[in-house]
């Protein structure tokens, strides 16, 4: 009995202090540690570090090594990095050496071709950490927290941030880092199951930003005609790819007609009602013959890589706070079958999401 009360313990303290983590985290890319320790070509000393640290706002005030240096123990709790201590000589107490672990290497902005940086910077925005804080007021009545916090749906609220240009590129940048870091797995579980073959010509990715999963999906399969359906906004300011057309457009409104829609992330930003709207625009614009649908998204109760139970149901969390909704497999079966389609296949891959193949 005594056991399980320590364990219990154990586990509210865990919680109770769980913010901690997400805020050093958030520090770790934001003063850009794992880049400074690669850039150096191997471990630093925490003098090294503090030498090369800047801040935003500098003020000209020296490193605090006392806190820095609590921070990095911190850190190194966390894996973030590896902790060596160096002797030196005889004569001296020695140093420790901090060194890149493959949780930092993913968290490297100038030197990693597959961060995850952009999409921490983002997920732990304080606007984003401050709707959580009205979980409490939004479990009653129909405002969900990010309601509770700017007094407006999501969608105005997206519109609003659309005149912020540099947390539009912040955004679009986050995004793109999460896709490149799940697209071989996606390609792969298309490949394994056969979803693309010779016979369908043409694709479009609804929602699909500046064109990185797009672009991938035209490597694997070059002979597909790819194309990215966005709002203006997006289209105007993302760089051209000689590959794929960008179609401006409204998912809510209509679709391109192409032999398969692809939604990646797409249906777990809106309610039951939108999704059924959307997917029932997807299935206007695809063939009869040979047309469907690809869903790449979260399936909360997945049962393959169960490591990655707790980030689904996290992020299930994240997304009710605002104003969306990640769904079970029997949830995502009722959006489809009210849409008007016959039939559907989840596939797993080596993400935490999973691809849904929809067919008429």
């Amino acid at each position: 009995m005594e056991n399980e009360t320590i364990k219990a313990q154990v586990q509210l303290w865990k919680y109770m202090i769980g913010f901690t983590e997400t805020i050093v985290l958030r520090t770790a890319v934001q003063l850009g540690i794992p880049d400074l320790i690669h850039d150096h070509g191997g471990p630093m000393t925490l003098h090294e570090i503090a030498a090369k640290l800047s801040f935003e706002d500098d003020l000209g005030e020296p490193v605090n090594l006392d806190r820095l240096n609590q921070t990095m123990r911190f850190m190194v709790h966390m894996n973030l990095f590896t902790a060596d201590h160096v002797v030196y000589d005889d004569t001296t107490a020695g140093e420790t050496k901090y060194g890149l672990t493959p949780i930092s290497k993913l968290l490297l902005i100038k030197n990693g071709s597959k961060s995850l940086a952009k999409f921490v910077m983002l997920q732990t925005d304080p606007q984003e950490l401050s709707m959580a804080a009205r979980l409490v007021e939004s479990l009653r009545g129909t405002k969900n927290c990010l309601e509770l916090v700017h007094g407006m749906d999501r969608t105005d609220a997206l519109h609003e941030t659309m005149l912020d240009v540099e947390f539009t590129k912040m955004t679009i940048d986050a995004m793109n880092s999460g896709s490149e870091n799940m697209v071989d797995a996606m390609i792969e579980g298309l490949r394994r199951e056969k979803v693309i073959d010779e016979g369908v010509k043409s694709l479009v990715d609804v929602g699909g930003n500046s064109g990185t999963v797009a672009k991938a999906i035209f490597n694997a399969f070059p002979h597909l005609k790819c194309s990215v359906m966005e709002l203006p906004h997006i289209v105007q300011n993302v760089p051209k790819d000689p590959h794929l057309e960008f179609v401006v457009g409204d998912m809510f409104d209509s679709i391109v007609k192409n032999d398969i829609v692809l939604l990646k992330s797409v249906l777990h930003d809106h309610d039951d009602d939108a999704c059924v709207k959307i997917l029932s625009k997807c299935k206007e614009a695809i063939s009869p013959s040979k047309g469907k649908v690809i869903l790449v998204e979260i399936v909360v109760d997945a049962e393959h890589l169960p490591e990655f139970s707790h980030a689904r149901l996290g992020l299930a969390m994240n997304m009710m706070f605002l104003g969306g909704k990640e769904r079970t497999r029997k949830e995502w079966e009722n959006l489809i079958y009210k849409a008007g389609f016959n039939g559907y296949q989840i596939t797993p891959i080596v993400a935490v999401e999973s691809i849904i193949v929809v067919y008429l």
